[in-house]
């Protein structure tokens, strides 16, 4: 028998004694079960409301590669606290043969009721934090009521206590800094270009790396220096609230109305005066509505939101950072375009059209093959069969209608013949006829004469990749075909590189900066 423990605790006010605690209770366990010593995985200071846990997911990797046969827990509630979840990943657990035993709360999958036992237990534990998070955002607003800080610590300040909560006190060596930010940007310059010159500057940012666009850019969520008010003396709390995405399991941060925001005034926080504040305001508004115009005709001519086959394939060889469009025609590295070369000495733009004209040449070389045929002639097969009538059913169709028509001739017969007889009657007849039609097309159904041109369309699929319409579908295709391409400066060219199992060797190529690539090779 192979056992694993999983064990977890959510705060990170918590100890890792709780890990400890939790792991003597299940070797405990299995001691007195006669059962070996369990491998452990463990999750620290992270909610089990989150399905995206490291420890968790490791644990359900080992399920899928079957070293587990018994996983034990503390209670089910280490397991999950979201009750979908947890009745999903004992569903999980039991289909793979993994039985799940919580050796304090009495769980046991093996047990007959097994289901309506962690159901209830999934929910409960659902519930309660749905009852910790009500409790935790009461007492939150007391505390900004009072002007005490309720949520994270914005650049420019450090927290202080003076015995009833936390409030924010201004740390000059950053403030003058916040001050360089909204000067600049009153000046014209935006985000992008002022993160720049910070990094130029080697300014330490908030998170110690470089500066990016982000960090600065005026939110409407108030998450960006330049759209934080507290830098003009006034606290906003409750602007915003986390949503966890039922289908992704991520959280999404979304705006709370504007009548539940709690605004206190904080003087003694302000670094950035009445005047140059208003004028920040003013600019930003401006560009906002110039923005909402230019999305506006875009859209009015069709333009709409740009699509590209290689968006989020693209890597910056140097930093590791996503090759973004940055002006239509060009890839960029987002970290060098976001922060200036001091966040990313990368700065070699390639044409988008070059990108697609080279990449694709690669695949296509790759893929129209005789190999590459007979893959897509047998998933075409595999589709029409999936898609092919059921005869059973066609019969059992057609056997009901008939019955049909004999009782309605039996009750004629007997002299029952009404209006509604004679429809009910033509309706059992066309559905007679429906039924044998469908059975003539199942006995000629054929794949191959279903595909007689199937060499022509693959080939003709394979060439004009570029110009399927569903963006997205070929997208994760080549995603599955190339992976990830990493472009990098070499001697002042751009080198990518691509390394996949769903393409034989490395795909290489080099351009000249700013015009795009200069194909060595299209082979592999």
């Amino acid at each position: 028998m192979r056992t694993a423990a999983y064990c977890r605790y959510s705060s990170d006010q918590q100890r890792e004694t709780s890990i400890r605690d939790q792991l003597r209770n299940i070797e405990n366990y299995c001691t007195r079960m006669g059962w070996p010593i369990p491998s452990l995985y463990q999750d620290q200071a992270i909610s089990g409301s989150r399905n995206d846990r490291p420890g968790y997911l490791s644990m359900l990797a080992a399920v899928e590669q079957g070293i587990i046969d018994v996983l034990l827990v503390d209670d089910l509630s280490r397991l999950s606290r979201d009750h979908i979840e947890s009745a999903q990943v004992i569903r999980r657990l039991k289909f793979s043969g993994v039985r799940v035993v919580g050796v304090s709360d009495g769980t046991d999958t093996a047990r007959d009721g097994y289901k309506l036992e962690t159901g209830l237990r999934g929910l409960m534990s659902e519930l309660y934090i749905d009852d910790l998070a009500k409790k935790t955002h009461r007492g939150l607003m007391g505390q900004a009521l009072a002007g005490y800080s309720a949520g994270g610590l914005p650049y420019g300040y450090q927290s202080t206590s003076d015995g009833n909560g936390h409030k924010r006190q201004i740390i000059e060596e950053e403030a003058q800094w916040v001050r360089y930010i909204f000067e600049r940007y009153a000046q014209g310059a935006n985000s992008r270009a002022i993160a720049s010159e910070l990094n130029d500057r080697s300014v330490p940012s908030p998170r110690g790396g470089k500066w990016l666009l982000s960090a600065l850019y005026p939110s409407q969520k108030g998450v960006g220096i330049l759209g934080n008010p507290i830098y003009n003396g006034k606290q906003v709390w409750n602007r915003t609230k986390w949503v966890k995405d039922p289908v992704t399991g991520r959280r999404l941060r979304t705006m709370r109305p504007r009548g539940e925001w709690v605004v206190t005034d904080v003087p003694e926080m302000k670094i950035i005066d009445d005047d140059l504040w208003a004028k920040c305001e003013a600019l930003t508004n401006r560009r906002r509505s110039e923005s909402t115009v230019r999305a506006s005709i875009g859209k009015g001519v069709g333009r709409g939101k740009s699509k590209y086959l290689f968006s989020g394939l693209l890597r910056c060889g140097v930093c590791g950072g996503a090759f973004v469009i940055t002006d239509t025609y060009n890839y960029k590295c987002s970290t060098n375009k976001n922060g200036g070369v001091s966040a990313c000495s990368n700065a070699l733009k390639v044409r988008r059209s070059t990108v697609e004209y080279v990449l694709l040449n690669g695949v296509k070389e790759a893929i129209l093959n005789e190999d590459g045929y007979r893959h897509f002639e047998a998933e075409c097969r595999r589709i029409m069969q999936e898609m092919r009538p059921d005869k059973e059913q066609s019969r059992r169709k057609l056997s009901t209608a008939k019955k049909e028509v004999d009782n309605i001739l039996t009750a004629i017969k007997a002299g029952i013949f009404t209006a509604s007889t004679r429809a009910e009657l033509e309706d059992a007849e066309n559905r007679i006829f429906d039924a044998q039609e469908e059975l003539k097309a199942i006995e000629r159904f054929s794949p191959e004469q279903m595909l007689p041109r199937a060499r022509e369309i693959y080939r003709d699929l394979v060439t004009q990749l570029e110009s399927v319409q569903d963006v997205d579908a070929v997208r994760e295709v080549l995603r599955e075909l190339i992976g990830e391409v990493k472009l990098a400066p070499e001697n002042g060219m751009l080198t990518a590189e691509v390394q996949s199992a769903g393409l034989a060797g490395a795909l290489k190529m080099v351009g000249v900066a700013g015009e795009g690539f200069e194909p060595s090779t299209f082979g592999l």
